[in-house]
């Protein structure tokens, strides 16, 4: 378990640091009104084992100001979600052996490489890698294939309209 120590700022702003070891894994601070808490490293991958409850949104970092090379998806950019295979599984080291729900992430990224990241780490002289499916990003694609199937559906519609006029 990490240790916590910390020291009170300012009234206006304060700043507390978590640590595991010797390292200061956390840095917990309050500003404006806003409380933040980010790996000391900025650049760390955050690693959570077990489930993660929010009590309040999970937010992404959407503004415009924010991005570049902004493109509208290319409708044939879903074209593979229908080769994606979706499974239930368990995890090996879950001892309630929980039931989940999702993707086998070398499937994903076989049809949507930028879906996938692997974060590589070496634990008592072993070297290992585990990929991960950023789920989230993918619901820009299934929005644009729900549109295009709900185009398709209207089409239809329409044309049985037409012909059950005559």
């Amino acid at each position: 378990m990490a240790n916590y120590g910390g020291r009170q700022g300012p009234t206006s702003a304060y700043q507390k640091f978590f640590t595991y070891s010797n390292d200061y894994t956390w840095n917990y601070s309050t500003t404006n009104g806003q409380t933040l808490l980010k790996p000391v490293n900025s650049k760390a991958t955050v690693y959570i084992s077990g489930d993660l409850f929010v009590g309040g949104s999970i937010n992404n970092p959407s503004d415009f100001n924010l991005k570049d090379n902004i493109e509208e998806l290319r409708l044939s950019l879903t074209d593979n979600l229908m080769n994606l295979v979706p499974k239930k599984y368990t995890y090996k080291d879950d001892e309630k052996q929980k039931t989940h729900y999702g993707f086998i992430a070398q499937e994903v990224e076989e049809h949507f490489p930028s879906l996938v990241n692997t974060v590589s780490a070496t634990v008592n002289d072993t070297e290992f890698s585990i990929k991960s499916v950023n789920y989230l990003e993918m619901i820009p694609l299934l929005l644009l294939k729900i549109k295009d199937l709900q185009r398709q559906i209207d089409s239809l519609v329409a044309i049985m309209g037409k012909t059950g006029e005559k």
